[in-house]
């Protein structure tokens, strides 16, 4: 038996389950009350059956009973059914992906996590995200089975209800899903507050109450291939299918969790809740206005505001539906919706194969293109640059937008160990110029693109609609100028815009120029659709979602995730100085909702970005101290914490790398009360070349004699200092390099006279430990060290010149 979650430790108490016996409860009770019904329809109507034959007159007075009782108890026969209908197949759907999952990753609901939590110092079960640790350096730092994009939709979907949820993610045994009731969640209340008798203060305890989310490993398992060893293409095959099933699958539950639990999170989890709950499910008034809403007096501007509203997160049939809307109401022809539709079809089968379909976590899925296609029709208006934008441009583009990352090869490579799930331009374009589904779709009406996509495998076997193409249907026939123009607006969407993708897309406009085709605004239409590629992601997003999709990209393309902050930080800020990007965003038909997301997530990044937090840190610092002293690469923060007590005058920043040391250091300095020390979380790497040019007086390092990594980082980052970051110093700028041993000193001293720069003085210190809190004792022991402080020689010779 493994450790079983305590509902009622501590201070903890169960405020609601969500658990599939109830469900199946319910579902046999409302099967019973259909049967139940049945019967009772049949009892009530067979004496007013049997006086409509013998032709007995209707008497109002006398049957009223029997026709009431009738009617009622065939309601009831309905609801019994439809109800029985929704439990069902929403419990069946819980069950089925959790055993998908196993199949995927057999010790799914079995693997130990311990996370470290920063309130209480100590290690817990389960994997859950404390706020108190830094969001940008360590959000990454999670277990190789979940997914984090899963993860953080369940928590952000909770906290829109109630923002003192902490979700935490456990393993079967402890919940227990598998066997007993299967539960999916538990929530359980835990009280931080009691008044001065001890007892619970009820009033304090329902406003600041956290409430722990408790759910199974299962339903955030990361669904990445790189975690799956496949070498034969059976093997690929089914993988697929199952990681397809899978990822449509999640996301159906969590909104499940989310409707279940909704109420609960709100107000008390009483049983008048959770009845509640179940009655609005299985209510039929609201299964039937949940399909008939749809045709209902301003639908289609609702769906146009919610998918606005929810681009990043809503269905892929729901973003197909909203794409062909808006593409209605610019005034694209029913017959080019209806083959728009189809393309859209093939395009879902075909990701579906490689597991980019219905609720792929990755970067490069199908709901990114569809993404682009409906954000360039929202992007392109009708009038731009003085050229009219007609419905057959408006189409063009959106055939570009729906294949531009069409790359079914990428998924081939499994031998490979670095397996890749990037598609590239070129796949794109050979693969569509060899199927010719681009071409197709320009020369075919909608009944002959129906046959391009069917697959006939067998006259005993019903063909299969949209499983492969036939580009033996167009032989002989010559490819329509439209598609050059597909071509050239998907090579324009490579980035980065290499020489290949730059001489391939001139090379097509040279050709479409030939035969009258303005070359001008097909450039200026493949600008914008690479705007939208590059954009929508933060358009479309919330800031802590798009931070998960760039997490992602990042991930496929192999870039160093320690980046991703400050890179996006910088791609964000050429991005919103371009001219055409800022015309677009700032026109008045562009929707609102697009421009505010832009705006909260370039803030999210920008503010998030570590160096301009330090650039505006010493800025401020500038104002008030004397001297900024930054220690580049601190390992143990007692050095510095001694210093600033010592030079209250002086402000001292510690870039900090380690998480233990973060959370050591500001455990010492929440006693201490130092107004002039700074500790910081990051990459000096990553930080350093983002300084401001002139902004530090005094660079520190601190190199003791041990042969791990961190020395050896450290001595790659002086060397950094002395060659490259020389020019964030000050104009009298000095670096403080402390060494604990002869041999070191002797080898920096070296290096110094290679680097331009000047010996200013040496001296022996002896370091002691910092402060406890109580200022009565310290906490490591003394060290013997030596201070070498250099300065540049440019500088001393400007001084002696003056």
């Amino acid at each position: 038996m493994g450790w079983k979650i305590d509902l009622n430790v501590g201070k903890s108490t169960k405020k609601g389950t969500f658990n599939l016996s109830h469900y199946d409860y319910a579902s046999w009770f409302f099967i019973t009350l259909s049967f139940a019904s049945m019967i009772s329809t049949g009892i009530f109507a067979i004496p007013l059956v049997s006086d409509f034959f013998s032709d007995k007159e209707f008497d109002w007075n006398r049957d009223w009973t029997n026709v009431l009782f009738t009617i009622t108890s065939a309601l009831g026969c309905i609801w019994g059914l439809m109800a029985h209908s929704q439990f069902d197949i929403t419990t069946k759907l819980i069950r089925n992906t959790g055993h998908l999952c196993r199949k995927l990753d057999p010790f799914i609901g079995e693997y130990d996590y311990k996370t470290f939590n920063p309130e209480t110092n100590q290690l817990e079960d389960g994997y859950v995200y404390h706020s108190f640790v830094d969001f940008w350096d360590r959000e990454n730092d999670v277990p190789h089975w979940l997914d984090k994009g899963k993860y953080w939709k369940i928590l952000l979907e909770l906290r829109k209800i109630n923002k003192n949820v902490r979700l935490e993610v456990t393993k079967d045994a402890n919940l227990p899903f598998k066997r007993g009731k299967g539960n999916v969640i538990v929530i359980l209340k835990k009280f931080n507050q009691a008044d001065s008798t001890g007892k619970k203060n009820e009033s304090i305890d329902n406003k600041n109450a956290i409430l722990r989310i408790i759910i199974p490993q299962w339903l955030v398992i990361n669904t990445e291939y790189k975690r799956f060893n496949i070498f034969s293409q059976t093997e690929i095959n089914t993988i697929t299918n199952i990681i397809s099933d899978v990822n449509k699958n999640i996301p159906k539950i969590i909104d499940e969790i989310i409707f279940k639990e909704k109420p609960v999170l709100k107000h008390s989890g009483n049983i008048l809740t959770s009845l509640s709950t179940y009655l609005n499910k299985s209510l039929p008034i609201r299964i039937v206005y949940s399909k008939t809403k749809e045709i209902l007096p301003g639908a289609k501007k609702r769906q146009i505001q919610y998918t606005n509203e929810n681009l990043s997160s809503v269905s892929l049939d729901y973003l197909i539906e909203s794409i062909l809307l808006k593409a209605r109401t610019i005034g694209i022809n029913e017959e080019s919706l209806t083959k728009l539709h189809l393309l859209t079809q093939y395009l879902k089968k075909e990701y579906d194969k490689v597991g980019l379909g219905e609720g792929s976590s990755e970067y490069h899925n199908l709901h990114h293109s569809l993404e682009v296609a409906y954000m360039s029709l929202n992007m392109l208006p009708k009038e731009i640059h003085g050229y009219t934008i007609t419905k057959r441009d408006y189409e063009i583009m959106l055939v570009a937008a729906l294949l531009h990352d069409y790359d079914p090869v990428q998924g081939t490579s499994h031998y490979d160990l670095k397996y890749s799930r990037v598609p590239t331009v070129a796949n794109t374009i050979a693969e569509i110029k060899r199927k010719r589904i681009h071409d197709a779709y320009f020369l075919l009406n909608s009944e002959e693109l129906i046959r391009f996509f069917r697959k006939y495998e067998s006259p005993l076997v019903h063909a299969q609609e949209f499983a492969t193409a036939h580009p033996e249907m167009l032989n002989g026939k010559e490819a329509k100028i439209e598609s050059k123009i597909v071509e050239a607006l998907i090579w324009r969407t490579d980035y980065p815009f290499n020489e290949n993708a730059y001489n391939n897309f001139n090379q097509l406009l040279k050709e479409i120029d030939d035969q009258g085709f303005s070359v001008e605004k097909i450039n200026l239409i493949a600008e914008i659709l690479s705007l939208a590629d590059l954009s929508v992601t933060y358009l479309s997003s919330d800031p802590l979602l798009a931070w998960n999709r760039v997490v992602k990209l990042y991930e496929e393309l192999d870039f160093p995730l320690v980046e991703a902050v400050s890179r996006t930080d910088r791609f964000l800020s050429l991005f919103s100085e371009g001219s055409l990007f800022k015309d677009i965003i700032s026109r008045k038909n562009f929707p609102d909702v697009f421009r505010q997301k832009w705006d909260n997530v370039y803030q999210f990044f920008h503010e998030g970005n570590p160096s301009n937090k330090i650039n505006n840190l010493i800025l401020d610092a500038k104002t008030k101290y004397e001297k900024i002293n930054m220690d580049v690469s601190t390992s143990n923060c007692d050095y510095l914490i001694n210093t600033a007590l010592q030079n209250k005058n002086e402000y001292y920043i510690g870039i900090v790398k380690d998480k233990e040391e973060i959370i050591n250091t500001q455990a010492k300095l929440s006693g201490l009360q130092i107004e002039n020390l700074e500790i910081l979380p990051g990459n000096p790497d990553n930080i350093l070349p983002f300084i401001k040019d002139k902004f530090v007086d005094n660079f520190i390092i601190t190199i003791f004699c041990d042969n791990s990594e961190k020395r050896v980082n450290k001595e790659r980052i002086l060397k950094n200092l002395l060659h490259s970051y020389k020019s964030k110093l000050s104009q009298d700028g000095t670096i403080q390099i402390i060494v604990e041993n002869e041999q070191d000193f002797r080898k920096i001293m070296s290096l110094i006279p290679e680097h331009g720069f000047k010996i200013i003085s040496t001296s022996n210190k002896v370091t002691l430990g910092a402060l406890n809190s109580d200022k009565s004792k310290r906490t490591n022991h003394a060290k013997n060290v030596k201070i070498i402080t250099i300065q540049k020689l440019q500088n001393n010779n400007n001084n002696i010149q003056k």
